[in-house]
């Protein structure tokens, strides 16, 4: 079997042409709104939800339901959009709460300034939650990321003061060492969540406690358990990076239980305090409403993914 042809450059008028050809209506803003966002972005995105199967199937190319416009597409890419700007500053509220809490909770119980990179202050082979096999490999990996940052950073001599990206370096610099609170500026939610894994089973418990206690009075009574919030944590990761890297959400799921963004949603909530909470979640109310008013062909696809599409 020969390999099959690579996708050719097509000019912004071919991707317009193209567009009509697979029975979709263009406008004069076609080209614009093409040469701004990208064809692959807005229409192999999210040109899908309104793909004809019967026809797709008989043509062997993409076609498109009958009265469909660019415009609706591009309306759910910005949709789409929009829901991750929400979501992406929820997540980045929980992040930031995340470090306070697993560094202050750490340092309570180990308070020398770089206790962090002493295998000792971590948990034991026997109760690492991401499973005994790994756990070698994984400690290491966590002490010498740890150690990395700590160390692997250089400042300006003629910075008297710290600033933003400099904390580090600032503190090694003038005391040597780099306590744990600074250098969790540093590391990725990703690094937060294996540390998490790796601390010791009561300061877990602690942190699960410290979490439940900033939530507000809504998520008060949430249980929230080591593993629980392990998981949490994992989801809330991928949820994340796809919000950074503009990958589509609204009917993404999330972890080998195939979470939906809408069950997501209720796991980030539970960890925001009651103002975050109101206002993701009025934020996305908002959002869905006036995006099925404004156009209407997309209302059926949000409803679809549990998107409130009737209200004031």
């Amino acid at each position: 079997m020969g390999k099959a042809a690579g996708k050719t450059f097509k000019s912004i008028e071919e991707q317009v042409a193209l567009l009509q050809a697979r029975g979709v209506a263009t406008d004069a803003e076609t080209p614009s709104v093409l040469l701004r966002e990208g064809y692959y972005a807005v229409v192999n995105g999210y040109g899908k939800a309104f793909l004809d199967p019967a026809a797709t199937a008989a043509a062997s190319d993409d076609r498109y339901l009958e009265g469909t416009t660019f415009d609706q597409i591009y309306q759910l890419f910005l949709f789409d959009r929009e829901l991750r700007a929400l979501t992406f500053r929820a997540v980045m509220s929980v992040e930031c709460t995340l470090r306070s809490i697993l560094s202050h909770t750490f340092c309570e119980h180990h308070p020398k300034t770089e206790a962090y990179l002493r295998r000792g202050c971590y948990a034991q082979q026997s109760e690492y939650l991401r499973g005994s096999d790994g756990y070698d490999g994984d400690l290491t990996w966590m002490i010498n990321t740890l150690e990395h940052h700590a160390r692997g950073h250089t400042s300006d001599e003629r910075d008297d003061e710290p600033h933003d990206g400099q904390q580090v370096a600032w503190y090694r610099e003038h005391y040597h060492e780099v306590p744990l609170w600074v250098l969790f500026s540093d590391l990725t939610f990703g690094n937060l969540r294996y540390f998490f894994a790796l601390m010791k089973r009561n300061e877990q418990r602690i942190v699960c406690q410290r979490m439940r206690e900033t939530c507000g009075t809504t998520s008060a009574g949430k249980t929230l358990s080591p593993a629980g919030m392990l998981h949490d944590l994992e989801t809330l990761g991928q949820l994340r990076n796809d919000c950074a890297h503009e990958e589509r959400i609204y009917d993404a799921t999330y972890g080998a239980d195939e979470a939906t963004y809408q069950q997501v949603l209720s796991t980030l909530v539970a960890y925001l305090g009651e103002w975050d909470e109101a206002r993701l979640l009025e934020g996305v109310r908002r959002l869905s409403l006036r995006t099925a008013r404004l156009t209407p062909a997309v209302a059926p696809i949000l409803a679809a993914r549990g998107f409130e599409i009737v209200g004031s």
